[in-house]
């Protein structure tokens, strides 16, 4: 499992030996962008045969017969490694289940590190990193959103975990101020945008204090994590 940039500041907590030693042996791999993940290998001048790497790649639909069909096959040519679009594989990505599959057929497992926007934005967040959910996507029809931030509310208060979202980039302001709007004035809210970029930064305030901080995200992706 090889992690991936999150942006063009991550080079310095991911060009490790261990991964660079990794990476120059496989060539078999299980890609979510077969296109991007090459295009990244070729931007790092390793001297990596492009031509000669083989990719499976996870589309949203993919046939889960024809995967095990090349990880058995690969396997028996050597390693097989796994990387999704950015960050960790399986994490908010694809992935879990080649691990899922590797268990169950006895194959070792191994992480190779590398940065997570979740746990960078849980991290750098100040709220409870002892006991955490994340969701991935919340619902995106305003009913539905707003009922499912509702009982989002009851559960911080109750229990005072932790809860994390991500959204697609050009929801990401609508998303905040529905957050603005669906929790009590004194639940905290992390804005953890553009990770590994020159601008990212992780911020955390108040609902009622960002309500009187006007901010705009854009299209920047953002993670976010409300709690106490």
């Amino acid at each position: 499992m090889f992690p991936m940039p999150l942006g063009s500041l991550s080079s310095h907590s991911l060009l490790h030996k261990e991964f660079l030693d990794h990476l120059n042996t496989i060539k078999h791999w299980v890609a979510e962008n077969a296109r991007t993940f090459r295009r990244f290998i070729a931007s790092l001048n390793l001297g990596i045969n492009i031509d000669e790497l083989q990719i499976f790649e996870l589309y949203r639909e993919y046939d889960k017969v024809a995967l095990s069909v090349f990880l058995q096959k690969s396997l028996k040519k050597g390693d097989v490694g796994v990387v999704s679009e950015a960050g960790m594989p399986g994490m908010a990505d694809p992935g879990a289940d080649v691990a899922a599959w590797a268990h169950k057929n006895e194959v070792a497992v191994k992480v190779i590190s590398g940065p997570s926007s979740i746990i960078l934005a849980l991290s750098g967040s100040g709220l409870n990193g002892q006991q955490f959910t994340f969701h991935g996507y919340a619902p995106v029809k305003e009913p539905e959103l707003k009922q499912f931030l509702s009982q989002i509310g009851k559960d911080i208060n109750r229990f005072g975990y932790t809860h994390a979202f991500i959204e697609v980039p050009y929801r990401s302001d609508r998303f905040f101020q529905t957050l603005l709007s669906s929790m009590t004035a004194n639940t905290r809210l992390c804005l953890a945008c553009n990770l590994h970029e020159e601008d990212g930064f992780i911020q955390t305030k108040s609902i009622a204090e960002w309500s009187e901080y006007p901010i705009v995200i854009g299209k920047k992706p953002c993670i976010f994590l409300v709690g106490k």
